[in-house]
């Protein structure tokens, strides 16, 4: 399978998973602050490991087209 180009269905799946990680970090981190009153520190950690963790999916899937 290396070298093989991605497909348009497969990018839009690995945006889509990216966006979905970001975001729902960053959603759980405001959640917790709201709930244990201490802004904005849960929102920064839960965004540095929704991005952290898209980066790492993101290496993985695209490791297969390399």
């Amino acid at each position: 399978m290396a070298g093989k180009q991605p497909s348009p269905a497969e990018l839009i799946g690995l945006g889509s998973s990216i966006v979905v990680m970001v975001v729902g970090f960053t959603v759980l981190g405001w959640y917790i602050d709201g709930r244990a009153h201490t802004s904005p520190a849960f929102v920064f950690t839960g965004l540095a490991v929704g991005i952290v963790t898209a980066i790492v999916f993101a290496y993985t899937q695209f490791r297969k087209f390399l």
